[in-house]
């Protein structure tokens, strides 16, 4: 494993805007006009690297914010939604189908519980709630079904800390998914680094600390592509 350093990734990541201004300009566009309807059909069949066509989908803003994210957690990509809680939804659902199962930390975000407890049942999907600090209740929890094992890296609110080397070392040992929402300890802990899938972030706390976060895309789902 290379030396990573999360302060100097993101001190290393200088991006100009448009005029040589010091932050990268802010896009307030809606759509994007193309100077050829081949250069649309393209990016309609794929990515195009520095193309866009309708901001809700991927803008300049975003992708400034999603690169900048990636350097710090050293993943391969991020992706930037509209709040933390979207970001959680968007990767559970995209792992999770109806009839799978998956184990989550007992001591989570109240927002994320709610979502676990009160909603993936309506979806099929069955959330089993355990002390993530007891390896063995969650080796026992595991079964056929399971998907995802999720957890906090610092929990919200009862600090537990997670022991995620171990987590992952039983997520690949079952071929299923370690999540980890690393809202409370971004450049402490590199949970990619430590064995983590996909890394989430709610950026209304530690990295936006003082609470005036005047940004629409306030969080970031960071997925470790393998």
């Amino acid at each position: 494993m290379h030396h990573f350093d999360p302060s100097t990734e993101i001190q290393d990541y200088l991006v100009f805007g448009e005029y040589g201004d010091v932050n990268p300009s802010i896009t307030d566009s809606s759509t994007y006009t193309f100077l050829s309807p081949e250069k649309m059909k393209e990016l309609f069949d794929h990515e195009v690297e520095g193309c866009f066509l309708y901001s809700r989908h991927w803008n300049p803003t975003n992708k400034y914010l999603a690169d900048a994210l990636a350097r710090l957690e050293d993943s391969e990509a991020a992706i930037v939604t509209g709040s933390g809680m979207a970001a959680i939804v968007c990767s559970v659902l995209q792992v999770c189908s109806a009839g799978d199962e998956l184990i989550s930390s007992r001591t989570i975000y109240g927002g994320t519980y709610a979502f676990f407890k009160n909603l993936l049942p309506r979806f099929g999907i069955n959330v089993k709630f355990v002390n993530t600090t007891d390896l063995d209740a969650v080796k026992k929890a595991i079964t056929k079904k399971t998907k995802i094992i999720y957890c906090e890296s610092v929990s919200n609110p009862l600090l537990e800390i997670a022991d995620l080397p171990k987590l992952s070392e039983i997520a690949n040992d079952h071929n299923i998914k370690l999540m980890v929402d690393n809202t409370f300890s971004p450049v402490f802990i590199s949970p990619i680094h430590l064995g983590a899938h996909i890394v989430i972030h709610s950026l209304t706390k530690f990295i936006n600390g003082t609470s005036d976060l005047r940004v629409v895309y306030a969080a970031a789902e960071i997925s470790l592509i393998k």
